[in-house]
């Protein structure tokens, strides 16, 4: 009767194991439904302390009493990681910026690139944009021009002339982090340049801002007075380039048109020593003004001769002298009709002569236009050069610091951290993501 009781009691504790476990199945099948999110973070979070990853769906009972000692757990992945992206590197950075970073300096300064002389056609034609509804162009190309010479290696260069600008950036007080590295190039030393030199142009009022930092008061203010005079420099230099481009092609031209005038002169000098006529158009004038009065007073002696050859014989004296004064005029007439037009005994003739001086003389007055015009056109190129003049206006003048600006400690204390988190969640939720998909 004892071993039957036993018995029954040993099946009766068989089932009632049996339900509990299929309880328990039934229980872990369930799905509580919790935010895809909420539940991947709870997964990752148990992944990180070693914890299992999901409630056990069965209950295993084991088979002989035994006590073993529980093995030891080691730290997940995720553990690891997170410890060795992020919170060391926010300690370290920390400590850094407590103890080690050193103080950096800033000296601001503000100015404008502005033309010598106000360019009114230029301002009509803003005004007639704005009146169409049109916007004109903001920042002038000149500002740029500076803006972009002060983030270049010939700033660097210039500068260097006045400056020890690798003295400057390897200062006793300047950390391991910040200074710049012992034996840098010529390409390392700009690129340092332009992380401790900020140069910002505003569009709409074109005024250019910089920023010069520096382990030192001093020197921050010194760095700023040589950009300030590297570019003043830089705008003379550009000032003097235009004039000289505008003014060269000006002056050529009136170089040119003198040559040609000097040229006519002198063709005219040697074809009046040639031919011996200082002005033939007023050789021909006096010359045919000659005939014309010899020809009136040929006619009026005609008319003597006739008269007196009807009353007297012809061989009385005044009808001799009459005759004889005739043929005096009737050679006057022919010498002076073949000095206008025909053969001269002379030489060449003043009809001849005439030709060839009025060519001259136009090349002469063409040349001496062509002369005016280049004069106008060198004068109209001088007002222009004289606009393009520009200048760099400092109206907020570089000063001394007095105090650290940079770095700003509270400010990356947070952000350091803030980011090492950011970047290693995307990567463990990824990598979480992957384990997930994998089983």
């Amino acid at each position: 009767m004892l071993l039957r009781g036993l018995k029954r009691a040993g099946r009766f504790g068989a089932r009632m194991e049996n339900n509990e476990t299929q309880s328990v199945r039934e229980v872990a099948a369930v799905d509580v439904g919790p935010a895809p999110l909420a539940a991947a973070s709870f997964r990752l979070v148990r992944r990180m302390f070693g914890l299992p990853a999901a409630l056990p769906t069965q209950i295993e009972v084991p088979e002989r009493l035994a006590f073993h000692r529980p093995p030891s757990k080691r730290p997940s992945a995720y553990l690891i990681t997170f410890v060795l992206f992020v919170v060391l590197p926010s300690i370290a950075s920390a400590i850094y910026l407590a103890f080690i970073a050193s103080d950096q300096y800033v000296a601001e300064t503000r100015f404008a690139v502005k033309q010598a002389q106000f360019d009114t056609d230029r301002v009509k034609s803003d005004l007639s944009k704005l009146a169409s509804g049109s916007i004109p162009s903001l920042a002038d190309q000149n500002v740029y021009i500076i803006a972009n010479y002060i983030r270049s290696r010939a700033i660097v260069d210039d500068v260097g002339k006045a400056l020890d600008l690798r003295q400057i950036f390897r200062r006793p007080e300047a950390d391991f982090w910040a200074r710049l590295k012992d034996g840098a190039t010529k390409e390392e030393l700009v690129d340092y340049w332009n992380e401790m030199v900020r140069t910002y142009v505003d569009g709409p009022s074109a005024i250019v801002t910089v920023e010069a930092k520096a382990f030192r008061p001093e020197d921050a203010l010194a760095l700023s007075r040589a950009i300030i005079a590297a570019s003043e420099k830089l705008a003379n230099e550009v000032s003097a380039r235009a004039r000289n481009d505008t003014m060269k092609w000006a002056e050529d031209e009136v170089r040119r048109a003198e040559g040609k005038v000097e040229t006519a002169l002198a063709n005219l000098r040697e074809y009046r020593d040639s031919e011996g006529y200082i002005d033939p158009v007023s050789a021909a004038t006096s010359t045919s003004k000659l005939l014309l009065q010899t020809m009136a007073e040929k006619i009026k002696l005609q008319s003597d001769y006739f008269v007196a050859s009807r009353a007297m014989s012809p061989e009385a004296p005044t009808v001799v002298t009459l005759k004889t004064r005739l043929q005096s005029l009737d050679d006057q007439i022919n010498q002076l009709k073949s000095k206008l037009t025909g053969n001269s005994p002379e030489g060449a003739t003043i009809a001849a002569s005439l030709v060839k001086f009025e060519s001259l003389e136009l090349q002469r007055q063409f040349a001496e236009k062509l002369y005016q015009l280049a004069q106008d056109s060198l004068e109209r190129a001088r007002i222009k050069a004289e606009r393009q003049n520009i200048y760099v206006e400092v109206f907020v003048p570089p000063g001394l610091p007095e105090y650290a600006r940079y770095p700003e400690r509270l400010a990356l204390s947070l952000l350091i951290p803030l980011g090492l988190l950011i970047v290693w969640g995307i990567f463990a939720f990824t990598a979480a993501a992957v384990d997930d998909h994998r089983y």
